[in-house]
């Protein structure tokens, strides 16, 4: 049987890429695909990286003992922090990073066929035309690291992008869906797992699907 080529995904730990990440895990469309799991440790004014971790960690626990699907996993870090004393208000979108970090690691391993992202239906319809240039800028940073590269361009795939949050929110194992980190602005207590603020607007979009009983 010939080797299907390898699918690539970045994985954030959050709701839309674990929803990509149970696709890749479970849809038949992807199973036969080696899978390659990649975490980007993003260190940032937001602090989320600790709170990504614990739920990449757990996640993917869960996955290892409950689904008879093989996946190597690799991570990267990233750093902006460096940007405070220079009083900048802005620092890289997540997308922008993923799809540098992500051309990188298709140039370094050519059995990459596809890149699976995290976008989703609500996304779409919520973000509007910024959202769509962002969109078409991410893909470009990604074209631009691999334009040195003697191969054909891998191709991204969303896989939850006809799939509101709310939506894979409800088919997401119970257990994965209570490991999943969302918020923006992660509350740390000394001897405590990282509390969501419930004050960002994630928090406060999950809050609205959870209290539907979605």
């Amino acid at each position: 049987m010939e080797k299907k080529p390898a699918i690539l995904c970045m994985f954030s730990g959050g709701i839309d890429s674990t929803g990509v990440l149970h696709q890749l895990m479970t849809n038949e469309k992807f199973t036969e695909h080696p899978l390659i799991v990649h975490h980007i440790h993003i260190f940032n004014r937001e602090n989320r990286a600790k709170a990504e971790a614990a739920a990449v960690s757990s996640i993917l626990n869960y996955y290892h003992k409950n689904v008879n699907r093989k996946f190597l996993v690799t991570e990267s870090t990233f750093n902006t922090t460096g940007f405070a004393p220079l009083q900048s208000s802005r620092f890289p979108f997540d997308m922008d990073v993923c799809a540098f970090f992500s051309g990188n690691i298709c140039a370094a391993r050519k059995e990459i066929d596809f890149v699976a992202m995290g976008r989703t239906k609500t996304d779409v319809d919520s973000g509007g035309d910024n959202f769509m240039v962002r969109m078409k800028r991410a893909q470009a940073i990604f074209k631009s690291v691999m334009s040195l590269e003697n191969t054909n361009l891998p191709e991204y795939i969303f896989p939850v992008i006809d799939f509101t949050k709310g939506e894979i929110w409800k088919f997401l194992p119970e257990q994965v869906r209570k490991s999943t980190w969302w918020c923006r602005r992660p509350v740390y207590k000394e001897g405590k797992p990282p509390q969501a603020c419930g004050k960002c607007q994630t928090c406060k979009d999950v809050k609205e699907f959870v209290d539907a009983g979605v």
